[in-house]
């Protein structure tokens, strides 16, 4: 299965691991990346890879039922790759969702271009500036170049072990939550100590309506906290997905 000297089948099974990839990973997967974009990059990197992974890719299957299950195991582990990333980009979300409530903007909410539906105003501004920060830092060719290097990880027609790719998945799903409350660790502390405050206050002046006196002073400290720590909490999410794409490499 040749065409002008192209392995036609070789060509099909990177096609179908780098496509699944591209379909997930963060920057290159979003909803507001039109398809054709998308199927552009996947089909680019097939062409640019395809030579290379000729020595470990297999053959030509005997059958079509061998030929589709070789099929659908690169699409499975492109998936599960893509979606381990999306995961650990979830962490933006989770932090911009603390920041809303420690801040009093959780209810402000705007349209988000990543999904097409309405999100948290502040979730979606630390969403976008992951997107932002993975293109202005290079991080994105990291990525890329953990797409080629998941063929060293996870060699083609080889099976994944479930287990440990099930490991793997809930491990990833643990370090994005918790890497989502580090990122909004100053805003929790400083709501803490506000919330001490204002009952400190209110037992001091019981006629006095703390929550609404000092709710636009909640929201001012909030915002000044986060512009503070937004810088620090993007370079941990960086950092942690940069060793997703090492791990990868």
């Amino acid at each position: 299965m040749t065409l002008w000297g192209v392995e036609i089948w070789g060509g099909c099974l990177a096609f179908a691991r780098i496509s699944a990839l591209i379909m997930l990973l963060p920057g290159f997967g979003e909803a507001m990346v039109p398809q054709r974009v998308r199927l552009g990059i996947a089909l680019l990197l097939t062409l640019v890879l395809a030579p290379t992974l000729a020595a470990i890719l297999p053959r030509e299957p005997a059958n079509l039922a061998i030929g589709v299950t070789a099929l659908m195991g690169e699409i499975l582990i492109g998936l599960m790759l893509g979606m381990v990333a999306r995961v650990l980009q979830s962490a933006l979300t989770t932090a911009g969702q603390i920041a809303g409530f420690e801040t009093g903007l959780a209810f402000a909410q705007t349209q988000d271009p990543t999904i097409n539906q309405a999100g948290q105003i502040i979730g979606l501004f630390y969403s976008l500036l992951g997107i932002v920060m993975i293109f202005t830092t290079g991080l994105h060719h990291d990525l890329l170049r953990a797409v080629a290097g998941s063929y060293q990880a996870f060699p083609p027609g080889v099976a994944v072990p479930a287990g440990d790719a099930a490991a793997w998945a809930v491990r990833a799903a643990g370090d994005a939550f918790s890497l989502g409350v580090r990122i909004a660790a100053p805003l929790l502390f400083a709501g803490i100590l506000f919330r001490f405050a204002t009952g400190i206050l209110n037992r001091l002046i019981p006629q006095i309506q703390v929550y609404f006196t000092a709710l636009p002073l909640n929201v001012a400290l909030g915002l000044a906290v986060m512009a503070l720590s937004l810088s620090s909490g993007m370079l941990v999410w960086l950092d942690r997905m940069q060793r997703f794409a090492t791990d990868l490499r």
